[in-house]
């Protein structure tokens, strides 16, 4: 689909048929877009109907999608750390892509296990960047969360965050991005059943207000949303 991979930007997801298998679409977030802007990758991990029916699908078998959706990160400019934690990492993959020219630009993968550190090859093999990697369990790289690397680098040279993961990761993300005197800037995961800002089913509590994920987001500054009301 050209027209959505032309458009996307990292951050931004795609809302998508599961063809029945679920009352509504799926929300996935885009993970990558070829070379000539003509192709769009997904990643998502099978935990319900909706992602095993979607990882049914056969070669070239019709599926409706809408997007790209929400709003994406900002272009990245000079020093930097990217964040991904789990099913948060293909967004951050989609965002290295893009500054993969620089080379000031360190990521940090979390996961609770090693099976879940997805693309963690293709930083290096695709875009030449070597991940500092974090589990829960110790199975691969740092025993612990991806907060424990993150602030050495912080210590050593502030500079702004971009992450996507789960609530309490972009949490402690935050907080730590608040000490430290850098701006964080947000992926959140919600559930989005519409993916356009109608249904309300994945607002979130801001300095502004109620605002959707889906809409005003995903990306947020990381000091604007109210993670202790979440």
């Amino acid at each position: 689909m050209p027209e959505i991979a032309e458009a996307a930007r990292p951050g931004q997801f795609i809302e998508i048929s599961t063809k029945g298998a679920t009352l509504l679409n799926k929300p996935i977030s885009i993970a990558a877009v070829s070379d000539n802007k003509q192709m769009f990758t997904l990643v998502y991990k099978v935990v319900g109907p909706g992602t095993e029916a979607l990882s049914k699908l056969e070669p070239k078998e019709k599926v409706k999608v809408i997007g790209p959706c929400g709003n994406g990160f900002s272009n990245v400019e000079g020093k930097a750390y990217a964040v991904g934690g789990g099913i948060g990492i293909p967004p951050m993959y989609f965002l290295a892509s893009e500054k993969k020219a620089s080379g000031d630009f360190d990521v940090i993968l979390g996961a609770g296990t090693s099976d879940d550190l997805v693309l963690k090859t293709d930083f290096e093999n695709e875009l030449n960047i070597k991940p500092v990697l974090a589990t829960d369990d110790g199975s691969e790289g740092l025993e612990g969360t991806v907060c424990l690397p993150l602030e050495e680098k912080l210590k050593a040279k502030p500079a702004p965050v971009y992450a996507c993961g789960p609530l309490p990761m972009l949490a402690a993300v935050s907080v730590l991005c608040k000490k430290y005197n850098v701006p964080s800037f947000v992926c959140l995961e919600a559930y989005m059943g519409c993916g356009i800002g109608v249904c309300m089913g994945c607002v979130v509590p801001t300095v502004r207000g109620m605002e959707r994920v889906c809409r005003e987001g995903p990306v947020f500054l990381g000091e604007d949303v109210l993670w202790e009301k979440i």
